[in-house]
Protein backbone atom coordinates (compact mmCIF):
# COMPACT_ATOMS: atom_id res chain seq x y z
CA UNK A 1 0.00 0.00 0.00
CA UNK A 2 1.47 3.06 -1.08
CA UNK A 3 2.14 5.50 1.75
CA UNK A 4 0.25 9.23 1.93
CA UNK A 5 3.02 11.75 1.57
CA UNK A 6 3.36 14.12 4.65
CA UNK A 7 2.82 17.67 3.29
CA UNK A 8 5.43 20.02 2.11
CA UNK A 9 6.54 22.15 4.76
CA UNK A 10 7.50 26.30 3.54
CA UNK A 11 9.36 27.78 7.20
CA UNK A 12 9.81 31.33 6.96
CA UNK A 13 12.62 33.15 9.37
CA UNK A 14 13.34 36.73 9.87
CA UNK A 15 17.01 37.06 8.55
CA UNK A 16 18.72 38.02 12.05
CA UNK A 17 19.97 34.73 14.38
CA UNK A 18 17.67 35.14 17.08
CA UNK A 19 15.02 35.15 15.17
CA UNK A 20 16.72 32.15 12.67
CA UNK A 21 17.66 29.76 15.71
CA UNK A 22 14.77 28.68 17.42
CA UNK A 23 13.13 28.34 13.86
CA UNK A 24 16.01 26.32 12.62
CA UNK A 25 16.06 24.23 15.54
CA UNK A 26 11.95 22.84 14.14
CA UNK A 27 12.51 22.76 10.75
CA UNK A 28 15.88 20.25 11.61
CA UNK A 29 12.82 18.27 13.77
CA UNK A 30 10.20 18.44 11.15
CA UNK A 31 13.05 17.20 8.59
CA UNK A 32 14.21 14.43 11.45
CA UNK A 33 10.65 13.23 11.45
CA UNK A 34 10.39 13.01 7.61
CA UNK A 35 8.63 16.16 5.99
CA UNK A 36 10.45 17.85 3.34
CA UNK A 37 10.83 21.61 4.42
CA UNK A 38 12.10 24.75 2.41
CA UNK A 39 13.27 26.90 4.46
CA UNK A 40 13.46 30.96 3.11
CA UNK A 41 15.10 33.54 4.78
CA UNK A 42 18.61 36.27 4.74
CA UNK A 43 21.06 34.66 2.12
CA UNK A 44 23.94 34.47 5.08
CA UNK A 45 22.31 31.05 6.61
CA UNK A 46 21.87 28.99 3.22
CA UNK A 47 24.57 26.77 4.53
CA UNK A 48 23.14 26.45 7.49
CA UNK A 49 19.75 25.18 5.73
CA UNK A 50 21.45 22.89 3.64
CA UNK A 51 23.52 21.37 5.89
CA UNK A 52 20.52 19.59 7.53
CA UNK A 53 18.73 18.77 4.56
CA UNK A 54 16.48 21.71 4.17
CA UNK A 55 15.64 22.92 0.64
CA UNK A 56 16.56 26.93 0.88
CA UNK A 57 15.45 30.03 -0.86
CA UNK A 58 17.14 33.28 0.14
CA UNK A 59 14.96 36.39 0.55
CA UNK A 60 15.88 39.17 -1.67
CA UNK A 61 15.32 42.76 -1.17
CA UNK A 62 17.77 45.32 1.31
CA UNK A 63 16.30 43.96 4.57
CA UNK A 64 17.40 40.50 4.24
CA UNK A 65 20.03 40.74 6.60
CA UNK A 66 19.40 41.80 10.09
CA UNK A 67 22.60 40.49 11.54
CA UNK A 68 24.99 43.46 10.29
CA UNK A 69 25.05 47.02 12.01
CA UNK A 70 21.52 47.85 12.92
CA UNK A 71 22.32 51.49 13.12
CA UNK A 72 22.96 51.19 9.26
CA UNK A 73 19.82 49.98 8.57
CA UNK A 74 17.61 51.82 10.64
CA UNK A 75 19.99 55.30 11.10
CA UNK A 76 16.67 57.08 13.06
CA UNK A 77 16.56 54.26 15.49
CA UNK A 78 18.14 56.50 18.01
CA UNK A 79 16.35 59.16 17.72
CA UNK A 80 13.83 57.85 19.87
CA UNK A 81 13.92 56.99 23.22
CA UNK A 82 13.19 53.59 24.69
CA UNK A 83 9.29 52.97 24.96
CA UNK A 84 6.29 53.29 22.62
CA UNK A 85 7.61 55.51 19.72
CA UNK A 86 10.93 53.12 19.33
CA UNK A 87 9.11 50.10 18.94
CA UNK A 88 6.39 51.48 16.89
CA UNK A 89 9.82 52.92 14.35
CA UNK A 90 11.04 49.13 14.59
CA UNK A 91 7.66 47.67 13.53
CA UNK A 92 7.30 49.49 10.54
CA UNK A 93 10.81 50.09 9.73
CA UNK A 94 12.14 46.62 10.23
CA UNK A 95 8.88 43.96 10.16
CA UNK A 96 6.28 45.64 7.89
CA UNK A 97 8.63 47.51 4.81
CA UNK A 98 9.85 44.27 4.72
CA UNK A 99 6.63 42.33 3.83
CA UNK A 100 6.96 42.70 -0.15
CA UNK A 101 10.07 40.59 -0.38
CA UNK A 102 9.09 38.36 2.05
CA UNK A 103 5.77 37.69 0.09
CA UNK A 104 7.80 37.54 -3.21
CA UNK A 105 10.12 34.82 -1.96
CA UNK A 106 6.89 33.04 -0.80
CA UNK A 107 5.28 33.08 -3.86
CA UNK A 108 8.15 31.53 -5.54
CA UNK A 109 8.23 28.66 -3.28
CA UNK A 110 4.65 28.15 -3.15
CA UNK A 111 4.22 28.02 -7.14
CA UNK A 112 7.89 25.44 -6.74
CA UNK A 113 6.06 23.51 -4.34
CA UNK A 114 2.22 23.67 -6.69
CA UNK A 115 4.84 22.34 -9.68
CA UNK A 116 6.02 19.74 -8.21
CA UNK A 117 3.32 18.19 -6.75
CA UNK A 118 -0.16 20.30 -7.15
CA UNK A 119 -2.01 17.46 -5.31
CA UNK A 120 0.21 17.71 -2.14
CA UNK A 121 -0.71 19.81 0.98
CA UNK A 122 1.56 23.07 1.48
CA UNK A 123 1.65 24.07 5.24
CA UNK A 124 3.47 27.25 5.88
CA UNK A 125 4.72 27.30 9.14
CA UNK A 126 5.94 30.89 9.53
CA UNK A 127 7.99 32.66 12.49
CA UNK A 128 5.20 35.40 14.13
CA UNK A 129 7.46 38.35 13.11
CA UNK A 130 7.75 37.12 9.47
CA UNK A 131 4.85 39.37 8.76
CA UNK A 132 4.99 38.86 4.71
CA UNK A 133 4.08 36.00 5.14
CA UNK A 134 0.58 36.02 5.82
CA UNK A 135 0.09 38.88 3.10
CA UNK A 136 -2.63 36.68 0.77
CA UNK A 137 -4.23 36.10 4.28
CA UNK A 138 -4.92 40.15 4.24
CA UNK A 139 -6.03 39.73 0.28
CA UNK A 140 -2.67 40.48 -1.04
CA UNK A 141 -2.41 38.81 -4.72
CA UNK A 142 -1.05 35.24 -5.02
CA UNK A 143 -1.18 31.61 -4.18
CA UNK A 144 -2.06 30.68 -0.66
CA UNK A 145 -0.85 27.44 1.36
CA UNK A 146 -3.36 25.07 2.54
CA UNK A 147 -2.91 25.52 6.21
CA UNK A 148 -0.65 28.03 8.38
CA UNK A 149 0.95 28.16 11.68
CA UNK A 150 2.35 30.87 13.17
CA UNK A 151 5.38 30.04 15.86
CA UNK A 152 5.76 32.89 18.85
CA UNK A 153 9.48 32.72 19.45
CA UNK A 154 9.01 35.97 21.31
CA UNK A 155 6.63 37.33 24.26
CA UNK A 156 3.49 36.79 23.32
CA UNK A 157 2.86 39.68 21.65
CA UNK A 158 -1.27 39.75 21.81
CA UNK A 159 -2.96 41.99 23.03
CA UNK A 160 -5.82 41.66 25.68
CA UNK A 161 -7.92 43.11 28.24
CA UNK A 162 -6.54 41.28 31.07
CA UNK A 163 -2.95 43.38 30.45
CA UNK A 164 -1.07 46.51 29.87
CA UNK A 165 -0.04 46.97 25.92
CA UNK A 166 2.72 45.04 24.93
CA UNK A 167 6.57 46.55 25.31
CA UNK A 168 5.83 48.32 28.29
CA UNK A 169 7.22 45.62 30.83
CA UNK A 170 4.32 46.03 32.86
CA UNK A 171 3.20 43.22 35.14
CA UNK A 172 -0.40 41.78 35.01
CA UNK A 173 -2.88 44.23 37.00
CA UNK A 174 -3.98 43.71 40.65
CA UNK A 175 -6.86 46.27 41.37
CA UNK A 176 -9.01 47.68 39.62
CA UNK A 177 -7.58 50.85 39.49
CA UNK A 178 -4.45 49.26 37.73
CA UNK A 179 -7.06 47.67 35.37
CA UNK A 180 -8.64 51.15 34.22
CA UNK A 181 -5.15 52.52 34.19
CA UNK A 182 -4.32 49.82 31.61
CA UNK A 183 -7.62 50.10 29.39
CA UNK A 184 -6.50 54.04 29.08
CA UNK A 185 -3.02 52.95 27.99
CA UNK A 186 -4.36 50.50 25.49
CA UNK A 187 -6.49 53.03 23.69
CA UNK A 188 -3.97 55.39 23.44
CA UNK A 189 -1.90 52.72 22.55
CA UNK A 190 -4.05 51.61 19.65
CA UNK A 191 -5.02 55.19 18.11
CA UNK A 192 -1.77 56.70 18.81
CA UNK A 193 1.14 54.65 18.70
CA UNK A 194 0.18 51.56 16.25
CA UNK A 195 -1.61 54.28 14.30
CA UNK A 196 1.59 54.63 11.69
CA UNK A 197 2.79 51.00 11.70
CA UNK A 198 -1.10 49.72 11.08
CA UNK A 199 -1.06 52.57 7.70
CA UNK A 200 1.98 51.09 6.59
CA UNK A 201 0.52 47.55 6.78
CA UNK A 202 -2.34 48.98 5.00
CA UNK A 203 -0.47 50.44 2.79
CA UNK A 204 1.64 47.71 1.67
CA UNK A 205 -0.62 44.78 1.21
CA UNK A 206 -2.61 47.49 -1.12
CA UNK A 207 0.73 47.28 -2.98
CA UNK A 208 0.57 44.05 -3.50
CA UNK A 209 -2.71 44.35 -5.23
CA UNK A 210 -5.08 43.58 -1.88
CA UNK A 211 -8.04 45.73 -0.70
CA UNK A 212 -7.81 47.88 2.25
CA UNK A 213 -7.77 44.41 5.32
CA UNK A 214 -9.36 44.27 8.34
CA UNK A 215 -6.94 44.59 10.84
CA UNK A 216 -7.19 44.65 14.90
CA UNK A 217 -4.93 47.40 16.28
CA UNK A 218 -1.48 45.39 16.28
CA UNK A 219 0.20 44.16 13.02
CA UNK A 220 1.23 41.61 15.21
CA UNK A 221 -2.06 40.66 16.96
CA UNK A 222 -3.16 40.21 12.64
CA UNK A 223 -0.67 37.68 12.44
CA UNK A 224 -1.48 35.61 15.19
CA UNK A 225 -5.17 36.36 14.37
CA UNK A 226 -5.23 35.21 11.20
CA UNK A 227 -2.69 32.28 11.29
CA UNK A 228 -4.79 29.16 11.33
CA UNK A 229 -2.77 28.03 14.70
CA UNK A 230 -0.84 30.02 16.68
CA UNK A 231 2.23 28.16 18.82
CA UNK A 232 3.69 29.95 21.65
CA UNK A 233 7.06 28.30 22.39
CA UNK A 234 7.45 28.16 25.93
CA UNK A 235 5.50 26.92 28.94
CA UNK A 236 2.15 28.61 30.08
CA UNK A 237 4.17 29.47 33.80
CA UNK A 238 6.29 31.94 31.53
CA UNK A 239 3.19 33.53 30.04
CA UNK A 240 0.37 35.97 31.17
CA UNK A 241 -3.03 34.23 31.16
CA UNK A 242 -5.60 36.22 28.54
CA UNK A 243 -9.29 35.39 29.19
CA UNK A 244 -10.23 36.50 25.70
CA UNK A 245 -7.15 34.66 23.53
CA UNK A 246 -8.63 32.86 20.86
CA UNK A 247 -8.72 28.56 21.40
CA UNK A 248 -6.02 28.95 18.09
CA UNK A 249 -3.06 30.49 20.24
CA UNK A 250 -1.69 27.43 22.03
CA UNK A 251 1.67 26.44 23.94
CA UNK A 252 4.68 24.19 22.36
CA UNK A 253 6.63 24.16 25.46
CA UNK A 254 10.34 25.69 24.87
CA UNK A 255 13.04 24.39 22.90
CA UNK A 256 14.81 21.97 25.36
CA UNK A 257 18.53 21.51 25.68
CA UNK A 258 21.13 20.66 22.87
CA UNK A 259 17.80 21.28 20.10
CA UNK A 260 19.42 25.10 19.26
CA UNK A 261 21.28 25.86 16.51
CA UNK A 262 25.49 25.96 17.65
CA UNK A 263 27.17 27.17 14.72
CA UNK A 264 29.76 25.50 12.78
CA UNK A 265 32.54 27.96 14.21
CA UNK A 266 31.44 27.44 18.05
CA UNK A 267 35.07 26.64 19.69
CA UNK A 268 35.34 27.11 23.26
CA UNK A 269 38.08 29.02 24.88
CA UNK A 270 41.31 28.00 26.88
CA UNK A 271 40.42 28.71 30.16
CA UNK A 272 37.14 26.45 29.62
CA UNK A 273 38.20 23.66 31.48
CA UNK A 274 39.70 25.75 34.36
CA UNK A 275 36.06 27.37 35.04
CA UNK A 276 34.31 24.45 34.78
CA UNK A 277 36.41 22.34 36.77
CA UNK A 278 35.66 24.61 39.59
CA UNK A 279 37.70 23.48 42.53
CA UNK A 280 36.82 25.56 44.98
CA UNK A 281 33.42 24.51 44.34
CA UNK A 282 32.14 28.83 43.81
CA UNK A 283 29.39 29.99 42.42
CA UNK A 284 29.22 30.74 38.28
CA UNK A 285 27.77 33.93 36.88
CA UNK A 286 27.18 33.55 33.62
CA UNK A 287 26.70 37.86 31.59
CA UNK A 288 25.85 38.12 27.92
CA UNK A 289 23.89 40.66 25.80
CA UNK A 290 23.01 38.39 23.09
CA UNK A 291 24.36 38.76 19.11
CA UNK A 292 23.16 42.76 18.54
CA UNK A 293 23.37 44.90 21.49
CA UNK A 294 27.24 44.76 21.32
CA UNK A 295 28.19 47.86 23.45
CA UNK A 296 29.64 45.70 26.18
CA UNK A 297 29.10 49.03 28.78
CA UNK A 298 25.92 48.50 29.08
CA UNK A 299 25.70 44.96 31.15
CA UNK A 300 28.68 43.03 30.44
CA UNK A 301 31.66 45.37 32.06
CA UNK A 302 29.30 46.19 34.62
CA UNK A 303 28.20 42.85 35.32
CA UNK A 304 32.18 42.17 35.47
CA UNK A 305 32.69 45.28 37.57
CA UNK A 306 30.16 44.41 40.25
CA UNK A 307 31.40 40.63 41.09
CA UNK A 308 35.15 41.30 40.64
CA UNK A 309 35.02 41.29 44.87
CA UNK A 310 33.20 38.64 45.37
CA UNK A 311 35.41 35.88 46.71
CA UNK A 312 32.60 33.11 45.99
CA UNK A 313 31.71 33.78 42.72
CA UNK A 314 33.60 33.00 39.36
CA UNK A 315 31.81 35.74 36.34
CA UNK A 316 32.19 34.24 32.92
CA UNK A 317 31.28 36.81 30.36
CA UNK A 318 29.95 35.94 26.61
CA UNK A 319 30.22 38.54 24.28
CA UNK A 320 27.98 36.99 21.61
CA UNK A 321 30.24 37.39 18.35
CA UNK A 322 33.17 36.13 16.88
CA UNK A 323 36.30 37.77 17.42
CA UNK A 324 34.57 40.13 19.70
CA UNK A 325 36.77 41.64 22.48
CA UNK A 326 36.20 44.39 25.41
CA UNK A 327 37.67 47.23 25.42
CA UNK A 328 41.42 47.21 25.60
CA UNK A 329 41.45 50.14 28.55
CA UNK A 330 39.28 47.64 30.46
CA UNK A 331 41.11 45.40 32.93
CA UNK A 332 39.38 42.12 33.76
CA UNK A 333 39.05 41.10 37.34
CA UNK A 334 40.86 38.77 38.72
CA UNK A 335 37.44 36.16 39.25
CA UNK A 336 36.49 37.45 35.77
CA UNK A 337 36.77 35.29 32.01
CA UNK A 338 35.92 36.39 28.81
CA UNK A 339 34.94 34.23 25.89
CA UNK A 340 33.71 35.71 22.25
CA UNK A 341 31.01 33.01 21.30
CA UNK A 342 29.92 30.40 23.54
CA UNK A 343 27.01 28.63 22.85
CA UNK A 344 24.38 28.91 25.73
CA UNK A 345 23.39 24.96 25.86
CA UNK A 346 27.36 24.66 26.76
CA UNK A 347 27.83 27.48 29.54
CA UNK A 348 24.02 27.25 31.24
CA UNK A 349 24.83 23.75 31.91
CA UNK A 350 27.22 25.05 34.68
CA UNK A 351 26.16 28.14 36.11
CA UNK A 352 24.43 29.69 39.32
CA UNK A 353 22.79 32.51 37.54
CA UNK A 354 22.66 34.30 34.24
CA UNK A 355 22.89 37.96 33.60
CA UNK A 356 21.05 39.15 30.13
CA UNK A 357 19.74 41.54 28.23
CA UNK A 358 16.67 39.98 28.01
CA UNK A 359 16.80 38.17 25.01
CA UNK A 360 13.86 35.23 24.90
CA UNK A 361 16.26 33.04 23.27
CA UNK A 362 19.44 33.20 26.21
CA UNK A 363 16.20 33.71 28.34
CA UNK A 364 14.71 30.18 27.22
CA UNK A 365 18.01 28.96 27.35
CA UNK A 366 18.26 30.05 31.08
CA UNK A 367 14.82 28.18 31.65
CA UNK A 368 15.99 25.01 30.01
CA UNK A 369 18.84 24.68 32.13
CA UNK A 370 16.78 25.58 35.33
CA UNK A 371 19.48 28.35 35.99
CA UNK A 372 17.51 32.39 37.61
CA UNK A 373 18.23 35.27 35.72
CA UNK A 374 18.75 39.13 36.12
CA UNK A 375 17.47 40.36 33.24
CA UNK A 376 18.87 44.29 32.65
CA UNK A 377 16.61 45.35 29.09
CA UNK A 378 15.14 48.79 27.73
CA UNK A 379 14.86 47.77 23.77
CA UNK A 380 12.49 45.74 21.48
CA UNK A 381 10.77 43.29 23.07
CA UNK A 382 13.43 43.25 26.13
CA UNK A 383 11.21 44.75 28.85
CA UNK A 384 8.70 42.27 28.42
CA UNK A 385 11.32 39.25 29.22
CA UNK A 386 12.21 40.98 32.04
CA UNK A 387 8.75 41.18 33.34
CA UNK A 388 8.07 37.71 32.37
CA UNK A 389 11.18 36.53 34.96
CA UNK A 390 10.01 39.06 37.47
CA UNK A 391 6.30 37.65 37.42
CA UNK A 392 7.18 34.01 37.20
CA UNK A 393 9.58 34.39 40.16
CA UNK A 394 12.52 32.91 38.23
CA UNK A 395 14.93 35.79 38.54
CA UNK A 396 15.08 39.88 39.03
CA UNK A 397 14.34 42.82 36.69
CA UNK A 398 16.75 45.80 36.33
CA UNK A 399 14.26 47.60 34.31
CA UNK A 400 17.37 49.36 33.05
CA UNK A 401 19.28 48.08 30.35
CA UNK A 402 22.60 50.23 31.62
CA UNK A 403 22.45 49.08 35.26
CA UNK A 404 25.64 50.85 37.81
CA UNK A 405 27.69 47.78 39.13
CA UNK A 406 26.18 48.19 43.01
CA UNK A 407 22.54 47.44 40.83
CA UNK A 408 23.99 44.26 39.22
CA UNK A 409 25.87 43.27 42.74
CA UNK A 410 23.05 43.72 44.73
CA UNK A 411 20.47 41.67 42.20
CA UNK A 412 22.97 39.04 41.82
CA UNK A 413 23.30 38.36 45.35
CA UNK A 414 19.80 38.54 45.60
CA UNK A 415 19.35 35.61 43.22
CA UNK A 416 22.78 33.79 44.40
CA UNK A 417 21.36 34.21 48.47
CA UNK A 418 17.74 33.45 48.02
CA UNK A 419 17.50 29.62 46.91
CA UNK A 420 13.49 30.66 46.18
CA UNK A 421 14.38 31.93 42.66
CA UNK A 422 17.02 28.70 41.78
CA UNK A 423 13.99 26.53 42.94
CA UNK A 424 11.34 28.39 40.76
CA UNK A 425 13.64 27.95 37.79
CA UNK A 426 13.73 24.23 37.94
CA UNK A 427 10.27 23.94 38.15
CA UNK A 428 9.62 25.91 35.12
CA UNK A 429 12.79 23.73 33.60
CA UNK A 430 11.02 20.22 34.67
CA UNK A 431 7.55 21.42 33.36
CA UNK A 432 9.35 22.50 29.87
CA UNK A 433 10.56 18.48 30.22
CA UNK A 434 6.82 17.45 30.19
CA UNK A 435 6.46 18.97 26.40
CA UNK A 436 7.54 17.85 23.10
CA UNK A 437 7.89 21.13 21.30
CA UNK A 438 8.69 19.52 17.57
CA UNK A 439 6.34 16.90 17.78
CA UNK A 440 3.48 19.40 18.56
CA UNK A 441 4.38 21.05 15.56
CA UNK A 442 4.10 17.75 13.68
CA UNK A 443 0.97 17.36 14.94
CA UNK A 444 -0.51 20.81 14.43
CA UNK A 445 0.64 20.51 10.37
CA UNK A 446 -0.40 16.83 9.56
CA UNK A 447 -3.83 17.85 11.66
CA UNK A 448 -4.19 21.04 9.65
CA UNK A 449 -3.45 19.67 6.26
CA UNK A 450 -5.76 17.14 6.39
CA UNK A 451 -8.59 19.24 7.57
CA UNK A 452 -7.60 21.42 4.56
CA UNK A 453 -8.80 18.71 1.96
Amino acid sequence: MTQTPKPFVLLTAMPAMGHYAPMRAIANGLIQRGYEVTILTGPRYRESAEEMGAAFVALGGPLNDLDIDMMKIFPRFLEFKPGPERFAYAITEEFVKSMPDQHAGVQQIMQSLRDKDPSRPIVLVNEGAFLGGLATAFGARGLRPDATIAIGINPLILGSEDLAPFGRGLLPPTTPEERATYAAMRKQWNEVVMAGPKAEFERVVATLGGAKPELPPSVFDAVILKADRFLQMCVPSLEYPRSDAPDSVRFTGGLPRGHRYRGKEAQLPDWWQTVIANPEKKRIVAVAQGTVQLDYSQLVIPTLTALADQEDVITVAVLGKHGATLPADFIVPKNGYVGDYIPFDDILEHVDAFVTNGGYGGFQHAMAHGVPVIVGGATEDKPEVAARAQWAGVGVNLKTDKPSPEQVRVAVREVLDHPKYKARAVEIEKEMQTYDPIQIIADSVDELAKAAK
